[in-house]
């Protein structure tokens, strides 16, 4: 897939590269791109690109991965717990990110959204264990993917609006649908 690069200059090199992938996708859709052309168009040699990535996949997966990563850093270096801000400042980070959406978007490409999002924070129990400090590990994973596929998805809606609601309120519907149980919504005996 790709490589974690831990040296500095190897991890900028392939930022670099993902952001190639990413301008490529604001203007064509995904599977129309030949890892030739983006390197060419780059100016790096094929065998560059193939140090870091195993495949276009692969890159596209490092492009994600490392976008949900730059959120998660910023939330495990604020506060440990989940608040309304941490909220808040999800939905910042992800309308700072509509270049990646659009582009995402543009080549069907949400459900890898989704899909690498939950694979991500399923990896570290720290970040299931700030949302859900009172869960038992054995339901904790599960609480994990169904908040984060239902956080993306709600990102994927705000995107398809022209992110017509402020952060806040997106924030203010997130916390409503996570704490609220829908049994409550008249269907309970």
């Amino acid at each position: 897939m790709y490589k974690r690069c831990v040296a500095e200059q190897s991890s900028k090199r392939q930022r670099e590269l993902e952001s190639g992938l990413l301008k490529a996708m604001s203007t064509h859709r995904y599977e129309d791109i030949a890892i030739s052309q983006l390197c060419d168009d780059m100016n790096v040699p094929r065998k560059s690109f193939y140090r870091y990535f195993s495949s276009k996949e692969g890159a596209l997966f490092a492009l994600i991965d490392h976008t949900c990563m730059d959120f998660l850093a910023s939330f495990m270096g604020g506060t440990s717990n989940a608040t309304s801000e941490t909220m808040v400042a999800f939905f910042k980070f992800w309308m700072e990110k509509r270049t990646l959406l659009d582009a995402l978007m543009r080549s069907g490409l949400s459900g890898v959204l989704v899909q690498r999002s939950i694979a991500l924070a399923s990896t570290d129990n720290t970040v299931a264990k700030s949302f859900f400090p009172s869960i038992p590990d054995n339901l904790r994973n599960h609480g994990l993917v169904f908040m984060v596929s239902g956080l993306m998805s709600l990102v994927i809606e705000w995107h398809h609006s022209g992110f017509k609601d402020d952060p806040r309120e997106m924030a203010d519907i997130a916390a409503t649908l996570l704490t609220k149980p829908l049994y409550r919504s008249g269907l309970e005996k």
